[in-house]
């Protein structure tokens, strides 16, 4: 058990990095495509979302995933959330599952200090902006919520009408989807066949969410994932937690 619960955690680092989603699709008398959204093509949207992300001072991420494994002919069901906000040079990043609440993660940083609670324990401790970044957010949100796609990647793709939203669809081969992420270090994760990844934008051309779908295999056990993220680019507030006299103070 004491393996499995490893695992569970190495699978949701993962599945939370790639910020992965699932929706289901209304039946109606088919799709309908179209070739530009509020004078944009896809390729042009797409780079203009991601530009946007990348200069955004505040926004924040909400990524819900559901990720079903199989390990020794039993299998699991892991729901986790992972809420990642910036605001200027403060973060906050939060992270747990209903399989092992031990394993539930929480880190704000806030004017040069950061405060951490995990496995029971709370602390703080003085660090700067991008020691912050590569301990406890692994990666800047902003340059890892969207992939790099390549030009060619675009070619026939039209916005899908779905619900209210306009998506961008692509099928991606696990070995290029894992080159594009190659700079998140996936270790012995291997993905298996392709990525459905999905990106969703209103009518007025914002960007609402990603989707993502994939299978994998990680030391013998093999996992679906799946999980949605909303992303928000406005106005966000990050405060020190209430009880931050409570933090032990250590160095770094």
């Amino acid at each position: 058990m004491k393996k499995i619960f490893t695992l569970l955690l190495c699978v949701a680092l993962l599945a939370s990095m790639l910020s992965l989603v699932s929706c289901q699709q209304d039946i109606d008398d088919g799709p309908k495509y179209s070739e530009t959204l509020n004078g944009k093509t896809p390729e042009e949207l797409y780079e203009f979302s991601q530009e946007k992300l990348k200069q955004a001072t505040s926004y924040s991420v909400q990524t819900t995933q559901v990720i079903e494994m199989t390990y020794g002919g039993e299998s699991y069901t892991m729901n986790q959330t992972v809420e990642s906000k910036v605001n200027g040079d403060n973060s906050y990043s939060k992270s747990n599952n209903d399989m092992d609440s031990m394993a539930s993660f929480e880190s704000w940083y806030v004017d040069g200090i950061c405060y951490t609670k995990m496995y029971g324990y709370k602390f703080k401790t003085a660090i700067s902006k991008d020691e912050y970044m590569e301990e406890y957010m692994e990666v800047d949100p902003s340059e890892s919520t969207l992939l790099d796609i390549p030009e060619s990647w675009f070619e026939n793709v039209k916005f899908e009408k779905v619900g209210n939203d306009n998506v961008l669809k692509f099928v991606v081969s696990g070995d290029k989807y894992t080159e594009l992420f190659g700079n998140l270090g996936l270790g012995s994760i291997t993905i298996v066949g392709n990525v459905d990844y999905s990106i969703y934008f209103d009518d007025a051309g914002n960007l609402n969410k990603l989707v993502s779908i994939f299978d994998m295999m990680l030391e013998g056990v093999s996992a679906h994932c799946e999980s949605v993220s909303i992303i928000t680019i406005g106005a966000v507030t990050i405060t020190p937690p209430s009880d931050a006299s409570s933090y032990e103070w250590v160095d770094l």
